[in-house]
């Protein structure tokens, strides 16, 4: 039992001689800063280098879609969906970004909204059985009178730092509604409010939604025991947790940056457990 008090590369070339090789230079430093500030989760900052490299290199499209995750990870919903938005006008058989239009609207609650990008995800996908599970959830969720209200609500106080309430709020949607998409949300909430026993049974269910439905979160389930267990004083336990979602990151990504969160709080614990030896 937890016992703890509450807490609350890419390479680089050297520019030409032209007149654009400063533009290009540019170009590269947003980008690589912009991916950089994400791998950390410094979100804002990964914002204000996506807009910088996206200005400098309009061709490049791709970066709209990491625009818009850096803007939804902000809570800056609007400024997510008009990036999203951007990149599936240009690109409108792209079976992905109509996902993450989906992904958009189910955190803000909006579950009929996330049903039409998910079922359009899905008729460009038909053979999809990940898309064909958030399509059902969705419409199941969608199909139930007042349910994407109580959703929008729980979201509200989650924002609003109302833990307590938010903890109420999301046990009646994901325990008695069956909204086990808000596994993630619940547990961190419950967290937040204090109760670390039931917040590490949740984050186990969590675990098994990951595994069953969206197999990229396992990395946020690792980080999110992590932070847990160093809460709770278990460095040895964080370390291992880190190091599992550093292992994620490299398996999803193909590389990891060395100034990423990952690495910090990897070497935090280190420093954390040396000491101990120490005393």
């Amino acid at each position: 039992m937890i016992r703890l008090p509450f807490s609350g590369q890419a390479a680089r070339r050297q520019p030409k001689p032209a007149d654009n090789g400063a533009a290009v230079e540019t170009q590269l430093s947003a980008g690589a800063q912009a991916d950089a500030a994400r791998n950390r989760g410094d979100w804002q900052s990964a914002v204000t280098f996506y807009r910088r490299a996206i200005a400098d290199s309009p061709a490049r499209t791709d970066l709209l879609v990491q625009l818009g995750h850096a803007e939804k990870e902000l809570g800056n919903y609007d400024r997510a969906e008009t990036a999203y938005r951007k990149y599936q006008g240009l690109h409108p058989r792209n079976v992905d970004i109509h996902v993450q239009l989906g992904h958009l609207f189910n955190r803000k609650g909006d579950l009929k909204a996330a049903f039409i990008w998910y079922e359009k995800a899905l008729q460009l996908a038909p053979d999809d059985r990940e898309i064909a599970r958030h399509v059902n959830i969705a419409r199941n969720g969608s199909s139930r009178p007042g349910l994407d209200q109580s959703r929008r609500d729980a979201m509200r106080l989650v924002e609003e730092n109302k833990w307590s309430q938010a903890r109420a709020a999301l046990r009646a949607l994901v325990v008695d509604n069956g909204q086990t998409d808000m596994i993630a949300v619940f547990a961190n909430v419950t967290k937040e409010d204090g109760d670390f026993d039931a917040a590490l049974k949740l984050y186990g269910q969590y675990r098994d939604y990951a595994n069953a439905f969206n197999p990229d979160s396992l990395e946020d389930v690792e980080v999110q025991l992590g932070h847990l267990h160093k809460i709770a004083g278990d460095y040895r336990t964080a370390l291992t947790h880190y190091i599992r979602a550093r292992n994620h990151q490299f398996k999803r990504s193909g590389y990891v940056d060395a100034t990423s969160s990952h690495e910090r709080e990897i070497q935090a614990c280190i420093s954390e457990i040396y000491t101990c030896f120490s005393a």
